[in-house]
């Protein structure tokens, strides 16, 4: 009685013992699920500048607020200046796409006091809208070389044919970045971006990324993009730009004296 007695407290203290270990790791493999699920944040920016002197002294003060959020520039521009646009009204704006490592991080950054000190020194300096997006996990492509696409699309209310073109060019971007070796940054899905800042009359903000600026012009120069734009024209309205990548900053570049240059976000 005495020889089971002593081997059932063995395994006791064994399965305890187990059990203390396991305790211990779970703290520690809940946090690496949890940072291996976490997503990219981004915030996608569409500006014109009236005033540089203020954007300059904003612009300025940036780089820690950026710095301090591991956030980074993937693409920043204007037209003529790493910039294209293809399609809608924003001809002469900037644009700008930034990350951060999480969804949560690009709010941080755009709802933190160091942020909303630094926003007040552009008041009336131009007019802005900003979007926010999360990533469909890592970014697939960036740093100088990399070729990105902002397509933003949305209905004008003229009826139900419009939501059925706009799920088919969805469908079709997303055939068509996939067929060029390109991939999408986040999800083309309805509604899937957060509005940061100015009015939107779009339903979708999707970016799309590629490992090249030339595999991006392919794309642009395919039946697959021509076709992705003709249903586009169908959905109601749409904003297409064409954006280079840059290398991995926290410092926008310097500006140039030109009206419509970019306003760093």
């Amino acid at each position: 009685m005495k020889q089971r007695a002593g081997v059932f407290t063995r395994v006791v203290r064994f399965l305890a013992f187990g059990l203390a270990i396991m305790t211990s790791f779970a703290p520690r493999l809940a946090a690496a699920q949890t940072t291996a699920a976490a997503n990219p944040g981004y915030l996608v920016v569409v500006g014109k500048t009236t005033d540089r002197a203020k954007i300059g002294a904003y612009a300025a003060s940036l780089p820690p607020i950026y710095a301090s959020l591991d956030g980074y520039y993937l693409a920043i521009g204007a037209p003529g200046r790493g910039v294209t646009w293809l399609e809608g009204p924003w001809t002469d704006r900037s644009l700008i796409v930034a990350k951060f490592p999480t969804r949560a991080g690009a709010d941080a950054f755009w709802w933190g006091e160091a942020y909303r000190a630094a926003i007040r020194k552009r008041d009336n300096a131009g007019v802005f809208s900003v979007v926010a997006i999360e990533g469909a996990g890592s970014t697939p492509f960036e740093g100088a070389g990399a070729g990105f696409l902002v397509v933003m699309t949305g209905p004008t209310g003229k009826g139900p044919h419009e939501l059925q073109a706009s799920e088919r060019a969805a469908a079709s971007l997303i055939d068509g970045v996939k067929r060029s070796g390109g991939q999408l940054v986040n999800s083309a899905g309805i509604g899937q971006f957060t509005p940061m800042e100015g009015d939107t009359v779009f339903d979708r903000v999707v970016v799309a990324a590629w490992p090249s600026l030339a595999a991006r012009d392919a794309y642009l120069a395919s039946a697959d993009a021509a076709e992705a734009k003709r249903l586009r024209s169908l959905a109601g309205i749409s904003a297409v730009a064409a954006a280079n990548g840059i290398a991995r900053t926290q410092t926008p570049p310097a500006a140039t004296p030109k009206p419509t240059s970019e306003a760093p976000k």
